[in-house]
């Protein structure tokens, strides 16, 4: 692991479950840079699954059994409803 780096336990969650696409489970292990940014790569990832599933997304960072950060996106105003497809 590279220095001033933390490595997390990661996930994305739809409705409190963790989202699995076309057999591929969202979540695993991350090593992210410490820093007032260190949780930005979470946010992108989960805009970019909130924008393709068209609702709102929540990550999660778990560090030594407790939670490090956490927060939801939304995606935008045109992204489509997957479920509705």
């Amino acid at each position: 692991m590279r220095p001033n780096a933390n490595e997390y336990e990661t996930e994305l969650r739809l409705n409190g479950e963790i989202i699995v696409l076309d057999g591929m489970s969202y979540q695993g292990r991350t090593v992210l840079p410490e820093g007032p940014e260190q949780f930005a790569p979470l946010e992108r990832w989960a805009k970019g699954v909130a924008e393709t599933l068209g609702e709102p997304v929540t990550w999660r960072a778990m560090e030594k059994g407790g939670l490090a950060g956490r927060g939801t996106v939304q995606p935008g105003p045109g992204a489509q409803n997957r479920r509705a497809l």
